[in-house]
């Protein structure tokens, strides 16, 4: 049975190089019966609040792609290449490097919901934003009595390295396309050896035979993987290290093996973050009887880990926040600011040990601690 939507699709946006957040205040929500604002024990909680031991977590969202590409500043939903309103060509003074410095890209956290006691963010596992959108783990931080961890899943959210052949493709026409099994191009051939390569850490390229409109310094960087092909097979050569790229010579990290002269390199072929065009579901579920943390990403269990306490867990009586970890204005790091789009949230108040649904939430009345609906779906 499939569900079909048609119309608009609505989010709340929380856009690139901006500071927002959504605040569900605690004291606007809980009546302070003694009128004692900075006690919270004599207070009467309810909901979220009110709530100790399981739960789960889930939202749909879209995220942003934070690393940009190259010299270029961050980037949106599109997967072009976009450049700052102001001093495009880099440097200290780009809008973007002000608000969130490339070096802090590669390990940000995308805050989703904050509580004092229970936060979800997404975290950048990037090294480079050479030809590199960023992609994302779900990152969790509990707090049971006074001892905060943290639990990480794998990458889940990927940028896209794949393109389909298309009749007439330039790099098709002159076989320098590095096709696997499936007929996608996966990599792209850049150039081609001047001479046999003896072990060593060093690679003659023959400038005269680097491929498109692309410069060889443009092509290989400190960090670019190269490869070689056998058929459809790729065999990674090593790493270029860092100040290695020169005009002709290109210097690894490590020892590389033998390569015969004429022999092609390959790189990556152009990555995309397609996944800025998509929903994406996450879920956390928390099993207090064993203090158990289980992730799910569309459905999929990724990650299960387990707190070392044994307190039980409930939530902090302060304010809960979408969109970043303050609801002060501190800098994009510091704040973990989401940048991206959230559809739904929710929260319950028991461990789900499956997902079943990704495309709505559906939480049950009876069941729910939060639950906020930012989609409109016109019909």
């Amino acid at each position: 049975m499939y569900d079909i939507y048609i119309g608009k699709q609505k989010s709340i946006v929380f856009p690139i190089m901006c500071n927002a957040h959504i605040k569900i205040g605690y004291g606007e929500n809980i009546p302070d019966i003694f009128s004692t604002s900075s006690d919270t024990t004599d207070d009467a909680p309810h909901g979220l609040w009110a709530h100790s031991g399981s739960f789960t977590f889930e939202a749909i969202l879209t995220p942003y792609d934070i690393n940009g590409t190259g010299a270029a500043g961050l980037r949106g939903r599109t997967a072009q290449q976009t450049h700052d309103l102001i001093m495009p060509q880099g440097g200290a003074g780009k809008i973007s490097e002000e608000y969130l410095p490339v070096a802090d890209r590669y390990s940000h956290e995308m805050c989703i919901f904050h509580n004092d006691n229970f936060r979800i963010t997404l975290l950048n596992s990037t090294s480079t934003n050479n030809n590199q959108p960023a992609e994302y783990k779900i990152k969790v931080y509990l707090t049971l009595g006074t001892t905060q961890e943290t639990f990480v899943s794998p990458v889940v959210i990927k940028a896209s390295d794949k393109k389909n052949w298309s009749y007439g493709d330039s790099h098709v026409k002159n076989n320098l396309s590095g096709f696997n099994k499936n007929g996608e191009i996966i990599y792209d051939s850049v150039a081609r050896m001047t001479q046999t390569h003896t072990i060593g850490s060093t690679i003659s390229v023959n400038t005269t035979e680097a491929h498109g409109s692309r410069s060889l310094s443009d092509v290989f960087f400190a960090g670019q993987e190269v490869f070689t092909r056998n058929g459809f097979d790729f065999t990674s050569i090593g790493t270029i290290a860092s100040g290695g790229v020169g005009a002709s010579n290109l210097t690894f990290s490590s020892s590389v093996s033998p390569i015969l002269d004429e022999t092609e390199l390959y790189i990556e072929t152009f990555k995309e973050p397609k996944y800025a065009e998509n929903m994406h579901h996450i879920a956390v579920a928390y099993y207090d009887s064993g203090k158990t943390i289980r992730i799910f990403y569309n459905r999929k269990l990724v990650f299960t880990g387990n707190h070392t306490q044994s307190n039980e867990f409930s939530f902090a009586r302060t304010d809960c926040i979408l969109g970043k970890n303050t609801t002060g204005d501190n800098d994009a790091s510091t704040d973990m600011q989401f940048m991206g789009e959230l559809h739904e949230v929710a929260m319950e108040n028991f461990a789900k040990t499956d997902i079943v649904y990704t495309n709505s939430l559906f939480p049950a009345y009876d069941t729910s601690l939060l639950y906020l609906r930012f989609e409109e779906v016109d019909l």
